[in-house]
């Protein structure tokens, strides 16, 4: 769980297919929505709600309304191209995506496609971000193409970076090799991950683990914090 009340106000995931990107977007939001539900039950101020911004053209993630009807019951609103109108174009949703950038009142995530058409739609709101407070992680599973390598991943950032019109702050750690992931998966895919931080010089956000993974593992494991996974989606081909 990332604890804390000190999260910026716009947060933005971007990542390599594969990566787990979305989910760790997904999660990040209900975790968001979590506190501030427990903020409000202890009897102080929160900013109701948390927005997800699905700006991932290249893959959409929500494609039903049923999808963003869920996520809504648990604190988040979706704003999507699937969800605001299934026939309609990018451009069309500009308005809502430009307001939900900045709006004040609720934070804001957003999850990027991981190449550079993808990223290039976030690109169009760079100004906007900029004038508020925001980190830009880059989700890493060494285990999957393009960031296997310190090379790979150095060009895949890069790539990003220039077509968001934005710098990555930092790296999110995401080891794992779905159903055969293993404690050495983990651990070896960490390392290697802390490795290519280090060389880049970039910090690691937190480690992201699947809730039985977590638990199972602890807090003490890792020198970084454990954002806790729980998969709301299962890929077509599984």
């Amino acid at each position: 769980m990332i604890g804390g009340s000190t999260h910026p106000e716009i947060t933005i995931f971007a990542g390599r297919f594969g990566s787990g990107k979305t989910e760790v977007a997904i999660n990040f939001a209900l975790s968001l929505a979590r506190q501030a539900r427990a903020t409000l039950e202890s009897g102080h101020r929160a900013r109701l709600g948390v927005i997800l911004l699905d700006l991932d053209i290249v893959t959409p993630y929500f494609r039903s309304r049923e999808t963003a009807d869920a996520m809504r019951e648990r604190g988040v609103e979706v704003i999507a191209p699937s969800v605001v109108g299934q026939h309609l174009d990018t451009p069309a949703i500009t308005p809502q995506i430009l307001g939900a950038i900045q709006q004040r009142e609720r934070p804001t995530v957003v999850d990027v496609g991981g190449d550079r058409q993808g990223a290039r739609a976030l690109g169009q709101f760079s100004a906007a971000i900029r004038e508020r407070s925001y980190t830009f992680h880059y989700v890493v599973n060494p285990y999957r193409p393009y960031t296997g390598t310190l090379k790979g991943l150095a060009k895949s950032i890069s790539e990003i970076e220039e077509s968001a019109r934005l710098r990555v702050t930092d790296l999110v750690s995401n080891p794992n090799l779905m159903n055969e992931t293993t404690v050495g998966t983990i651990s070896e895919g960490h390392s290697t991950i802390q490795r290519f931080a280090e060389r880049l010089d970039l910090t690691i956000a937190f480690i992201c683990l699947e809730r039985p993974w977590a638990e199972a593992m602890g807090s003490n494991h890792f020198a970084e914090p454990i954002l806790a996974l729980d998969r709301f989606f299962v890929q077509p081909w599984e």
